[in-house]
């Protein structure tokens, strides 16, 4: 009986050595496929700080001023859409170790500006001007996040999240035994 079960254990291991190991180019496939399927890669996160202010000088006919000014701190989040990447376009020469992936361009994910993260600084109304209302308030804080998207160019958060993406998947390569590796945006 221990005869028996020492050689089925033997086949077993036999035939468990025979399956063939998947190529390289194949692991790597896998290996990014399985990240695709994540979604997103965050490769990014700001603070940001935002002053916004209204002055309401008034017309000739109404007496007084009115000034506000608001302090808020935006949240953004940016990096790679990883469901985007096109496997098509990877290459892999196993021969010379080499690997060639192209990403798609880093995108925001979201600008967040939690309520208690915005704060009323300063306000003053003279004269018999009225306080600025709830809609005008809140049209002040929509235009400081439109600001916010408008000043993303020269934050450079989205050139800082495709840099922190390539160095991720150079790592990631590196680690599969890859020494030339060539990663573009696309």
């Amino acid at each position: 009986m221990r005869r028996i079960v020492l050689f089925a254990l033997s086949l077993l291991f036999l035939l468990a050595g025979c399956t063939p190991k998947p190529s390289i180019s194949q692991q790597v496939e896998d290996r990014i496929r399985l990240l695709s399927q994540t979604g997103e890669l965050g490769t990014v996160e700001y603070t940001v700080r935002k002053a916004v202010r209204a002055r309401d000088e008034g017309e000739w006919f109404k007496i007084g001023n009115r000034r506000i000014l608001f302090s808020c701190t935006a949240l953004i989040k940016a990096g790679i859409d990883l469901s985007r990447v096109p496997l098509d376009k990877l290459v892999v020469d196993e021969s010379r170790h080499s690997v060639s992936l192209v990403l798609p361009h880093a995108t925001v994910f979201s600008i967040n500006i939690p309520p208690e993260k915005i704060r009323l600084e300063y306000e003053d109304v003279t004269g018999f001007r009225q306080k600025f209302s709830d809609q005008e308030r809140q049209a002040l804080l929509k235009q400081g996040e439109r600001e916010v998207v408008r000043d993303l160019p020269q934050l450079g958060i989205l050139a800082e999240a495709e840099d922190n993406a390539r160095e991720f998947f150079q790592a990631m390569l590196e680690q599969m035994g890859f020494e030339n590796i060539q990663i573009t945006f696309e």
